[in-house]
């Protein structure tokens, strides 16, 4: 079993007492309990850009948890972000920012909110992204933001004339 993450504000007592109600378990052995760690971040809204440069250095890239995104896919989004744009700079190419209405865009932008204050990592979600002009929940309210998002990565990879890679059909990623 690989229980990580449930059980780490729990006390060691309480965690073996939990973890031996399930079954199979209850004369189980634990090598090692959980607890809780620490993700080290910097202060992202104050030092980096969109474009996930340091403001004081252009030539210095953050990503990953260290910029304060949480989750794998975040973490390698920041970092192909990053990435990208370190490739453009050396390249003297315009450095890119994914709209604010895709999961990328909406949350670097949250990452990168000067006027934020208590800056905590976060994870992507609906809730980062820009609200809808229309008035919709549940089920519809996500295909509406899913459409938009469509909509502004196209617009997006057309004023960035960005090139999918040539094994890539049209319209792939959409499925």
């Amino acid at each position: 079993y690989n229980m990580v993450g449930f059980q780490t504000k729990m006390t060691y007592p309480e965690q073996l007492r939990v973890l031996r109600m399930i079954p199979g378990l209850e004369r189980a052995e634990f090598v090692r309990l959980g607890s809780i760690h620490r993700n080290t971040f910097v202060d992202s809204p104050r030092l980096i850009r969109p474009t996930l440069q340091l403001k004081a250095r252009d030539d210095l890239f953050l990503a990953g948890q260290m910029v304060g995104v949480e989750g794998y896919v975040e973490s390698a989004a920041a970092g192909l972000l990053a990435g990208i744009n370190a490739a453009n700079l050396v390249m003297n190419r315009e450095l890119i920012v994914p709209p604010a209405e895709t999961a990328v865009g909406s949350l670097v932008a949250y990452i990168t909110d000067s006027a934020r204050r208590d800056f905590q990592p976060m994870n992507a979600n609906y809730g980062l992204m820009p609200d809808l002009k229309i008035r919709v929940r549940g089920r519809e309210k996500k295909i509406e933001m899913g459409t938009r998002a469509l909509a502004a990565i196209d617009g997006w990879i057309e004023r960035n004339q960005i090139e999918p890679p040539a094994a890539m059909a049209p319209r792939a990623l959409r499925l």
